[in-house]
């Protein structure tokens, strides 16, 4: 069935009930936990107002009983008529009997039962996507997608956010409030409440901004990752910055950019010799298009840069470094974003 963007699920609810009956199967899943908790919260209110003010709920994955579902399903309570069944699998692995169960589950839905599946994945599962069940279910639901709210999409979010709460802002403040706020998603929530509830409706400037939002900026490695295939030398800095501050363990950043450097390094060999694909690398859009914007004279320079790097971090002396990790860290990752 159709996908629906999880800050959407009102519209989604209201566009998909007919005839006073709401669609009985629902898919929440993505990337952004705190998108999908969001969403699901939303929707148990939507079908709560509606009567279902039965509710159960499953938390199942490979060596679960699946006979449970279809029990569950039929066993509405005494005093109620209509019930949400949520069925949260958070492996995304429901092994060969939940995907068979699945399937037939799906295959019968029951007058006054609204299933919600909960189903997060990582940001690297793509593999889950591919499989028989995952289609299956996707098909059968109406799924709500909650992935990561980027750098480049996070001021639209904030101002959907503040518009709830008849506020706005000038285009200069939702950026500076972004950069407050990025990485950390429910933070970015409970600010915009904030703002709310101490700020005057209409539009905000990037001085009340300033006077009501604590920074609570947090990165991980994949907005590291993210920042350094754009070429974004800005973001870059801060990210790194962000991440010492953090106090994030000096070797997994250095493997981190070690690791990347050498995926670029095999992409960039690939497409030279005319494969796009080399074996043993999933590389994004964004990824490729790095490959093709850095040498692979300039990229072979910078992996052995980080051994230099690792060195430095296990106290060793290298000619012509710094001494301190963080400072050589910060300059190949501009190295290599300009």
């Amino acid at each position: 069935m159709a996908q629906y963007k999880a800050n959407h699920i009102d519209s989604t609810y209201d566009e998909t009930t007919q005839g006073g009956e709401p669609a009985p199967f629902w898919l929440i899943t993505g990337t952004q936990e705190f998108a999908m908790i969001e969403a699901c919260d939303r929707l148990r209110q939507r079908l709560r107002t509606d009567g279902f003010t039965d509710r159960q709920v499953l938390e199942m994955g490979a060596n679960s009983d699946w006979s449970q579902l279809s029990m569950a399903a039929a066993d509405v309570g005494m005093f109620a008529d209509k019930k949400i069944l949520e069925v949260r699998i958070p492996s995304a692995k429901p092994g060969l009997k939940g995907a068979k169960a699945l399937e037939a589950f799906l295959s019968h839905p029951l007058s006054g039962v609204v299933t919600i599946f909960y189903i997060p994945l990582s940001t690297d599962d793509w593999a889950t996507e591919k499989t028989a069940w995952w289609k299956n279910t996707t098909k059968a639901c109406h799924v709500v997608k909650a992935d990561v709210v980027g750098r480049r999409e996070l001021p639209k979010w904030l101002a959907e956010r503040m518009a709830r709460h008849n506020q706005s802002a000038t285009k200069e403040a939702l950026e500076y409030f972004a950069d407050l706020v990025e990485g950390n998603l429910m933070a970015a929530a409970q600010e915009v409440e904030k703002l709310a509830l101490y700020a005057p409706e209409g539009e905000l400037t990037r001085d009340d901004i300033e006077k009501g939002v604590v920074n609570n900026a947090r990165f991980d490695y994949s907005t590291f990752t993210d920042a350094l295939h754009a070429g974004d030398a800005v973001r870059v800095s801060r990210i790194i910055d962000g991440l010492q501050a953090q106090e994030e363990p000096l070797p997994i950043v250095v493997g981190i950019l070690t690791s990347e450097i050498n995926k670029l390094i095999l992409l960039r060999s690939g497409m030279d010799q005319g494969n796009a694909y080399p074996k043993g690398v999933y590389a994004t859009d964004a990824m490729r298009r790095a490959a093709r914007r850095l040498s692979l004279n300039k990229l072979k320079n910078a992996y052995i840069i980080c051994g230099e790097i690792d060195k430095i971090s296990k106290g060793l002396v290298v000619k012509n470094r710094d001494t301190d990790p963080w400072i050589e860290i910060k300059s190949v990752a501009l190295f290599l974003a300009s």
